[in-house]
């Protein structure tokens, strides 16, 4: 053995160097708090370690408990299986040899005891462990546990949004869904899962479950007004309600606007044009609205079928368009007992449209195109010019009574052409039927006109079928006023009209 503080070598079993007089210290000082400290904390990882075994582990070792070693066994393991041969030699006293023990046994302690403070400290700051066993637990259905340790990884790993992903999910399970919610939505407003679109998705999914089984509605369509993300607010527009879009900006405009409101999913628009603002008792929108001259503040309101409201949206429009001249009405209004025509001027490039059931005129009603055979009885008319930009004029009204002096009705003269067209056995009976067909003929008044100084009712030919369904035909019948004598009423190549009388005419 040799001195550590010279080298010099020394005899066997003394304690002081013959050469440097250093003192040789075989054990170190040991301190029983130490001893007392590792005790207690091998005690500690021990029982952890032990918890942690598997149930086979556990069996292996009941099995190796059952079976201890024999005495003899222990003196091999000591003295020959590990050592060999006597590690101490015949010059060690049995002092130095205990001294050795006692040295070598420390070294293992403290060896032993490193090793399980530093398994212990693994296990209390691994978020790989925690996350691990917050899983084993979640598989045995004890969510609770499960969440408390992922509290505590969470604790260590702050950052770490799949922590709190799996979190919200075992706080659901748990039956804690609002937690769960407060939890996904504390993280979109981080925005912690920018980097996870998945998971983004998949949270935006979790929180709408949620308040969609809990009907808040308005929270659903807050949370997606706060997105960013457009395929993640397109998913779910259903539930969003966004401002009505306008299908013109607002502005100066010099034609006629059809403004088209639309929303970004289904429910109902409603609207206003004075100004004020809209509610779900206002119009509602079914059509575009068309925005003639002057100036409009259209106010718009959508609601969804959630029943969520918007934000209202004002445009303002400023229409200057030229109003026409309102067309010229020749024939005032009055009673007339002799047939006369109602005549109408305009500008040659306008277009006068009228009607005769007291409606206000449109681009959908009649169009004038020449004078106007006066209709018997009491009629009322209106006119008006509407010009290319769908502008209108002032609407011209008058009112007429025809009150023909003569014996023959309409019904009379009617009957004439039936009867007379029964007697050339153009049809079979006063009905109107006739040979071949299952509906009937009728005839319907059209006017009264003038031809060579007499006046005639003019019938028009109608087809009526057994559906009640009436299809106009080619032919038409004149019926002179005073004598009730009917004729057919026809035109010549140069559109003049003629006279054949019923009785003179061949048959067929």
């Amino acid at each position: 053995m040799n001195c550590p503080n010279c080298g010099h070598e020394m005899l066997r079993g003394h304690l002081y160097c013959e050469k440097c007089g250093m003192e040789i210290r075989i054990v170190p000082d040991f301190e029983p708090e130490i001893e007392n400290s590792i005790t207690e904390a091998l005690s500690t990882v021990a029982g952890q370690i032990e918890n942690d075994k598997s149930p086979e582990e556990k069996a292996e070792e009941s099995v190796s408990k059952a079976l201890p070693l024999k005495e003899t066994d222990s003196q091999a393991f000591f003295e020959e299986d590990v050592f060999g041969e006597d590690p101490f030699g015949e010059n060690f006293t049995e002092e130095e040899r205990k001294w050795v023990l006692v040295r070598l046994v420390t070294f293992v302690l403290m060896t032993v005891s490193a090793v399980t403070i530093t398994v212990f400290m693994y296990i209390s700051h691994s978020v790989s462990y925690q996350i691990k066993k917050a899983r084993e637990y979640a598989g045995q259905g004890e969510y609770q546990e499960a969440v408390r340790l992922l509290d505590k990884a969470a604790g260590l790993d702050p950052d770490n949004a799949k922590i709190v992903l799996l979190e919200a999910n075992y706080y659901y399970l748990l039956g804690e869904k609002q937690k769960a919610a407060e939890l996904l939505t504390d993280l979109i407003e981080k925005n912690a899962l920018e980097d996870l679109p998945e998971d983004l998705v998949k949270a935006y999914e979790s929180i709408i479950s949620i308040y969609d089984e809990q009907n808040r509605y308005e929270e659903i369509n807050d949370l997606l007004l706060k997105c960013k993300d457009e395929e993640i607010t397109a998913r779910f527009q259903h539930y969003l309600a966004l401002e009505p879009e306008y299908s013109y900006a607002k502005g100066s405009y010099d034609e006629v606007i059809p403004l088209k409101l639309s929303a970004n999913t289904t429910g109902s628009i409603y609207y206003t044009l004075d100004g004020s603002t809209p509610t779900r008792q206002s119009r509602v929108y079914t059509a575009p609205i068309f925005l003639e001259s002057g100036t409009y503040q259209v106010n718009a309101l959508f609601v969804n079928d959630y029943g969520i409201e918007s934000k209202v949206v004002r445009n303002w429009y400023e229409i200057n368009l030229a109003v026409p001249d309102p067309p010229q009405v020749l024939l005032f209004s009055g009673k007339y007992t002799a047939p006369v025509k109602i005549e109408v001027i305009s500008q040659e490039s306008e277009i006068v449209y009228y009607t005769t059931d007291g409606t206000e005129p449109n681009t959908g009603s009649l169009k004038y195109t020449g004078p106007i055979e006066l209709p018997l009885g009491i009629s009322n008319f209106k006119f008006t010019v509407i010009s290319d930009e769908g502008v209108c004029s002032e609407t011209v009204s008058r009112s007429y009574e025809f009150a023909f002096e003569t014996n023959i009705t309409l019904e009379a003269a009617s009957a004439n052409v039936t009867r007379a067209l029964v007697k050339r056995k153009v049809l079979t009976d006063m009905e109107g039927h006739a040979q071949g067909v299952a509906g009937k003929y009728i005839f319907q008044y059209n006017s009264i006109v003038e031809l060579n100084q007499t006046y005639y009712y003019v019938f028009n030919e109608y087809y009526e079928d057994t559906n009640g369904s009436r299809t106009r035909q080619e032919r038409m019948y004149a019926v002179e006023v005073y004598t009730g004598d009917p004729n057919r009423l026809v035109y010549d190549e140069r559109g003049q009209e003629g006279l054949i009388p019923l009785d003179d005419e061949k048959k067929g």
